[in-house]
């Protein structure tokens, strides 16, 4: 799997940066999805993988597009597997690469220097910021367990609310989350 300095800031701002290539991107991604290599074999397997990952995607899709060809039938499966990674991105966690790499000089791209590689390159840095700070170093049954008091400490709130506001509370919209376990 990842290792800590794999998962560094300083290692996220080389991949914002372009100062890895985009097979070093994918691969790091491919480890946190729970991909492995198998030298004997010379070829990557999913037998860590998240399950809902792992169903979707059996081999590692590449994630940033190292072709760079962008046409709709070239591009396709880059694309949409990309989405896949950004959508297993819970709201709260969309936007930390500005929080948590300003203080190694990032501040974001602008508008006109944007190209779909540093989209990408930018979308999985983000996962892996959200992949470090809430999935590394768990294992699927206790993330499992994690997501399964979240949401009772969350009904356990509302029960609480509607009690005291003696109304019922409307579930506050939220968007939606494909998680990867």
């Amino acid at each position: 799997g990842p290792t800590e300095d794999e998962l560094g800031n300083e290692n996220l701002l080389r991949i914002l940066m372009i100062e890895c290539s985009d097979l070093e991107v994918n691969t790091l991604v491919w480890k946190c999805l729970g991909y492995r290599f198998d030298p004997e074999k010379e070829e990557w397997n999913a037998s860590e993988c998240f399950p809902k990952w792992k169903e979707k995607y059996p081999n590692p899709p590449d994630l940033v597009g190292m072709s760079r060809i962008y046409s709709k039938e070239q591009d396709s499966p880059s694309l949409r597997s990309n989405q896949a990674l950004v959508r297993s991105i819970p709201a709260d966690n969309k936007q930390s690469l500005k929080t948590h790499l300003k203080p190694y000089g990032f501040t974001g791209y602008q508008y006109a220097e944007l190209t779909p590689n540093k989209t990408r390159r930018a979308q999985c840095a983000n996962w892996l910021l959200y992949y470090r700070e809430e999935l590394f170093g768990y294992t699927v049954e206790e993330l499992q367990e994690r997501r399964r008091l979240k949401r009772e400490a969350e009904e356990v709130e509302k029960k609480r609310l509607e009690e005291e506001e003696g109304k019922k509370v409307e579930d506050e919209w939220k968007p939606p989350v494909k998680e990867v376990f």
